[in-house]
Order: C-alpha cells, then sequence, then structure tokens
C-alpha cells in the first residue's frame, strides 16, 4: 500500500475510534460524494420568468430578506461559540488581528462601507446584492457581479446561492425568483435610489454538476461558482453597469479587494443594506486531502495527523486580512486597481473566531470555465495565440540576435500565470530572456507571463548568440498554453528559422 494512502487511512481510523465529547450536535460526513468527485460538466436550472421575480422582490421584501450562509473552512477555537468568544484576559477575539487589517479604516473583520453613492466607482456599480427565494421556500440574499461575456446579461456569484438541499430532503434544488440589484442601496429613501439601475431577474442559473449542495460534501469545494443569466431589457445588463473581466487562474498570491453585502438583520453595517469592501493578500488554499476541515466536535488530533490529511488546494484563494459575515457569499475578489475578477466568495469561519478567513472560488477553466460554455455559448474566452518574429537578414555567426514572442489575448477573458516556452535548435545558446519571468537553459526557456488581458499584447524576448562555427539554420520555436476554452489551439505554437553567414 503506498505510504500517503497508509496515513489517510490511519488517519480515518484515529477520527473513527475517537471519543464524541457529550451534547455535541452529530456532524456530517466528510468524504465528498463519489458522484461529485467524477462529475466534470455543467447543469442549468429551468427556465424562470424574470418579470415576476422583479414584481415579487418589493422593498418590504427586500428588508426581510436573511442571508445565504458560509460554507465553513475549517473549525475556530474548541468550545467557541459562534458570536464570538473572550480570551484569558476578558477580551472578545478579533475575527482579524489589528496587525493583519489592510483596509483603511477596516474594522475586527478587515472591512470598511464603500463610499455613498454606489453609482460613483466602478466597482460598486457592477457588485450588487441578489435577492431569491431558497430551496427552503425564505427569502434570502447573496452578494454577486457583473462579468464580461458575449451575451452582456450574466452575474456571477457562488453555487450555494442558486442551489442547495432544504432540512430534511436528501437532494438538492434549485432556488427561485432571482432578482439582482447592481449598486443596491439600502439605506436610501426612495426605490429609484436604492435601486439606482433598476431590479434585474433571473432567467436561467448554471452551476458545475459536481456541486450536489450537500453539507460535508462539496458545499464547500471548487465547483461552488454559478452564473446567472438576466432577462432581457432595452439595453443589456453590461451596458447598463459595466462588467468584469473574468481571470483564469488557478488561484494563488494576488492583492485583492473585495466587495459585497453581509446581511445579519438589525446588526450595522452588516445588515445587508450597506455595500462593505476589503482588501486582502491571498495564498493558495489549504484542506483536507479528503475535501474538508476535521468537524468541530470532533477532539484535536495528533499534530502528525493533521499534516497528513492538509494540503493545498489548487483553483482556491484563501485570505486571511478580510473575514465577513453570511451574505457576503458570491461577492467578487478583484485584482487590487482593475477590474480583473480573480475570484468570488465562497466559504469562511464563523463570525467571532479568532483569526478569522475568507475563500473563494478561483476562476479556473475547470469551474468556471464549464459553465461559461453552457451559458454563452457565443463566447470565445481563452483564445491565446503566439506569433514569433526576428530579424529578416541572415544572422552573422558569432554575433548575438534578439527574437521576440509576441502573445495574444483574443478572447473574453484575461489569465494569470500563463506559461510560454521557448525552444532553440542549432548552434546557438540562450543568454538573456525579458518581458516575463523565465528559467533559462542554454536551449531552452520556460517563462511565465504575469498576466495577459484582451487587446494587450505581452512581448518576451529571446537574445541568442550564435556559435563562430555555425552552419545548419537555427529553428526557434515558441509555444503557449491555453485550455479547452481555446476554439482553435493551431496559433499556439510558432517557429522561426533563422540563416547565418560569416
Amino acid at each position: 500500500m503506498p505510504k500517503t494512502l497508509v496515513i489517510v487511512v490511519a488517519t480515518l481510523a484515529w477520527l473513527s475510534l475517537a471519543p464524541a465529547p457529550p451534547a455535541v450536535r452529530t456532524v456530517a460526513p466528510i468524504r465528498p460524494p463519489a458522484q461529485a468527485q467524477a462529475r466534470s460538466g455543467a447543469v442549468s436550472s429551468p427556465l424562470m420568468r424574470p418579470g415576476h421575480a422583479v414584481r415579487y422582490w418589493t422593498a418590504e421584501r427586500q428588508a426581510a430578506a436573511h442571508a445565504a450562509g458560509l460554507p465553513g473552512t475549517s473549525a475556530g477555537p474548541r468550545g467557541a461559540p459562534p458570536g464570538g468568544t473572550a480570551n484569558l484576559a476578558g477580551t472578545r477575539r478579533h475575527s482579524v488581528p489589528a496587525a493583519k487589517r489592510l483596509t483603511p479604516g477596516g474594522d475586527a473583520n478587515g472591512y470598511a462601507r464603500v463610499r455613498r453613492p454606489y453609482t460613483r466607482a466602478a466597482t460598486s456599480r457592477i457588485t450588487g446584492r441578489l435577492f431569491f427565494v431558497n430551496a427552503g421556500g425564505h427569502g434570502d440574499s447573496c452578494s454577486a457581479s457583473v462579468v464580461r461575456s458575449a451575451a452582456e446579461k450574466l452575474v456571477v456569484t457562488a453555487a450555494h446561492c442558486v442551489y442547495s438541499v432544504p432540512a430534511g430532503a436528501a437532494n438538492g434544488r434549485w432556488h427561485q425568483h432571482f432578482a439582482f440589484v447592481p449598486a443596491y442601496d439600502g439605506r436610501a429613501a426612495t426605490v429609484k435610489k436604492r435601486e439606482p439601475y433598476g431590479r434585474w431577474g433571473g432567467r436561467r442559473a448554471w452551476k458545475p454538476d459536481g456541486y450536489t449542495g450537500l453539507t460535508g460534501g462539496d458545499w464547500n469545494s471548487v465547483h461552488d461558482i454559478a452564473l446567472i443569466e438576466v432577462g432581457p431589457r432595452k439595453r443589456t445588463l453590461q451596458k447598463a453597469v459595466g462588467a468584469f473581466t473574468p481571470m483564469r487562474s488557478q488561484g494563488g498570491r494576488h492583492t485583492i479587494a473585495t466587495m459585497g453585502y453581509p446581511g445579519v438583520l438589525g446588526r450595522q453595517p452588516y445588515d445587508g443594506r450597506d455595500q462593505l469592501w476589503c482588501l486582502g493578500r491571498t495564498r493558495q488554499a489549504t484542506g483536507m486531502v479528503l475535501g474538508a476541515t476535521l468537524p468541530a466536535a470532533l477532539p484535536a488530533a495528533p499534530a502528525e495527523a493533521r499534516r497528513s490529511v492538509t494540503t493545498a488546494r489548487p483553483g482556491r484563494l484563501e485570505t486571511h486580512n478580510c473575514h465577513l459575515h453570511k451574505g457576503h457569499s458570491g461577492g467578487p475578489w478583484l485584482v487590487k486597481g482593475t477590474r480583473d475578477l480573480v475570484g468570488v466568495l465562497s466559504a469562511g469561519k464563523e463570525d467571532g473566531y479568532a483569526a478569522g478567513n475568507a475563500v473563494a472560488n478561483a476562476l479556473n477553466a475547470e469551474g468556471y470555465g464549464t459553465i461559461v460554455r453552457r451559458a454563452d455559448p457565443r463566447g470565445v474566452y481563452d483564445a491565446l495565440s503566439i506569433k514569433l518574429r526576428g530579424p529578416a537578414r541572415p544572422v552573422r555567426r558569432g554575433a548575438s540576435v534578439t527574437v521576440t514572442a509576441t502573445v495574444r489575448m483574443r478572447g473574453l477573458m484575461a489569465a494569470a500565470r500563463v506559461p510560454v516556452t521557448l525552444t532553440l535548435a542549432g548552434e546557438a545558446t540562450l543568454t538573456a530572456t525579458g518581458g516575463a519571468t523565465c528559467v533559462r537553459e542554454p536551449a531552452k526557456a520556460s517563462c511565465t507571463i504575469a498576466a495577459i488581458h484582451p487587446r494587450r499584447p505581452v512581448r518576451v524576448t529571446a537574445t541568442i548568440a550564435v556559435a563562430r562555427d555555425a552552419r545548419a539554420p537555427l529553428r526557434v520555436a515558441g509555444h503557449v498554453a491555453s485550455t479547452a476554452l481555446d476554439p482553435s489551439r493551431n496559433d499556439n505554437s510558432s517557429t522561426l528559422r533563422l540563416t547565418t553567414r560569416s
């Protein structure tokens, strides 16, 4: 039996034998459902009536809406109540320690109010509050934002904001009556100011088919992302408020700004009526090998056992600078100072735990890509290309020459950390590179472009020293890696032939 498997099996055996503390509720199994692990496509909701949702969500119903919960990423201090704890000195634990708060004027969760009116800034206009009737029949809300698409009418949010398993049910159900209100201002005196761009009813929702909504399964998972198509109006939603550019990535390190509408009724500014924001630094999220963290009801596992089941989770971002209440689910994570959408808020610890955190799903080809292909079939997304150029004249032997690789994105997406490879064949040596972060060998450069955007090409250069006794022509090959979202891979590679002379 492989060593890794032995460790995981031993850890599960320890969990099954450990005595449960008294008076603790039963915890759902931590293994994801087998059917969720095998799925990799997308499913859509039945068609809905956008006009009905617009009429349903009156100001009174909006004010009474609760907030969708955040799937927990890990347990807080054992025995600590969700509403906050006290340390030995009698002071309240803060969700984000003061030294980790990056937002100017940020509170104990790292957040501050967005300046009103929300129509003033593009990021505030594009972000909004999403109202819906959940699978249990109750009025609920999440956060959401408009995402760039060919259809110009797509809203991105978390999958648990569109689909869930009601209490007592064995299977999940779609939520109903979606209404997206961009730049929602719950403290405005009139409906016109409260909904400056109107109320947009949902027509259909999409989620990865791996998302089942089962707690202890994939509720806190890379499948927790969704799209909603809003109904038609005189002009598209994207033309009315703008849109964020989806940035393909697998997570990693970014400085991000996030906005949203936490909704704890009666608690300002966390009552769903204010748009809040937070500045954070992200890293690759970590979690258990089996897809979940240890339940709070179990006693602390030995340190060796915990290390054996904790690993990085590609496709997810985590920050310990921001920690927000339920209702912020589905809110956008943007690269600071841009409109590049790198993640959608998915999970976090309960409010009041020390060292609170938040986790977002990255917009990768495996998750976001599967649903956007269904929701926006006319859209071209990850269309990368590369073209090599060099001198038109023969290269003198013993001299150096510079070759330029121009990488372009022709799709609707941006992309982070794009791999580019340059390979040299012939009597010459790569001596320098530029325009990207490269690991250089004598005849090969493995480079990474930090970010690439539509209509903003990136140029990677390679300086080549030609041998004094070179006789055969030199061949330079370039390749840029794209994904299944690229409709054509014919332009992902390029070659250049350089002749030599004395």
